[in-house]
């Protein structure tokens, strides 16, 4: 019979369970060593130390990605899953009420720019996974955000995105004006 060691005022620590495995991830025999000498260490289990480490690597990378997806709502075809609104150059919000919503100097676009610099089908959103995406579609002038050039980006409330360079459209999500 083997015998019990007693903790006064803690329970013992359960052995460090092995880390979920997402699809296609392995970890290598170091990496698993690593992560038993941190779970030891820390007294956290295995999963809460790797919980851990990819929230601080998503803020240092990617600061602003919600670590969860939100859970998917139901969305009537053709509607957008939430408000998204849209001012040029200071001027009052335009609603993107598409799934998909084309800038423009042309005639076929949802928001006419007619101005010499905007390429007839300067740029998009689109709605991926719930969240609006703005594309450029290879615009003669491009579109850029902080100076730097923009060809796909996941938009969050306040973005400004300038198109040709010199046209600022500053998106937000919320309820109407």
């Amino acid at each position: 019979m083997a015998k019990m060691r007693k903790t006064l005022g803690r329970r013992p620590k359960a052995p460090a369970a092995a880390p979920k495995k997402a699809p296609g991830v392995q970890l290598t025999e170091g990496d698993r060593d690593l992560l038993r000498r941190l779970s030891d260490r820390t007294g956290l289990q295995a999963h809460e130390v790797l919980e851990r480490a990819l929230a601080g690597y998503a803020a240092s990378a990617a600061p602003g990605m919600p670590l969860h997806p939100e859970p998917a709502r139901k969305i009537r075809k053709g509607e957008p899953p939430q408000k998204l609104f849209l001012s040029v150059d200071g001027k009052p919000e335009v609603e993107v009420d598409k799934t998909e919503f084309v800038l423009g100097s042309g005639e076929d676009v949802d928001l006419r720019l007619d101005l010499p610099l905007i390429s007839p089908r300067h740029a998009r959103i689109l709605w991926k996974g719930g969240r609006p995406v703005f594309e450029d579609l290879r615009s003669a002038r491009g579109s850029y955000r902080l100076g730097q050039p923009v060809d796909v980006r996941m938009l969050e409330t306040g973005d400004e995105i300038d198109l040709g360079g010199f046209l600022p459209i500053r998106f937000r999500f919320g309820e109407g004006a």
